[in-house]
């Protein structure tokens, strides 16, 4: 399974370069980003994901573009997620909003470290009375 908790931390860092920096939203830095996300996540990429972080990069991209504007740059919020929120609206978070919950799922499932089980044992069932 991928690295669903790193992707959403990697879309959130990108949001924060593009609100405050207008380079961020150049073709070349949002490929760099688009491809060490990818790589972040760890094969195999499954396909909701990529969907998700190709849509986290044309959002960047769209926010980045957003606040390069020179009229718009002195309104910019001091706070980056409030500068998400006033250039994207709610649909800058969705991809976010997407990923969180298989992100949870992921942190929640049991690691299978080789060996533990063999050293340890698997942990009695909750109730379950050891031997007597």
């Amino acid at each position: 399974m991928a690295g669903y908790l790193l992707v959403v931390a990697a879309i959130d860092s990108l949001f924060e370069r593009a609100a405050s920096d207008p380079s961020a939203g150049a073709d070349e830095f949002l490929a760099a980003w688009l491809e060490e996300a990818l790589a972040v996540a760890g094969p195999p990429v499954e396909k909701e994901l990529a969907r998700q972080v190709r849509r986290a990069a044309r959002l960047g991209g769209r926010l980045a573009r957003y606040w390069g504007d020179p009229e718009r740059a002195p309104r910019r919020p001091a706070d980056w997620r409030q500068a998400v929120d006033a250039a994207l609206g709610s649909r800058g978070w969705e991809p976010s909003l997407e990923l969180a919950p298989k992100a949870q799922r992921q942190r929640q499932e049991p690691r299978g470290e080789p060996g533990v089980e063999r050293a340890w044992g698997r942990a009695p069932a909750v109730g379950a009375r050891g031997p007597s």
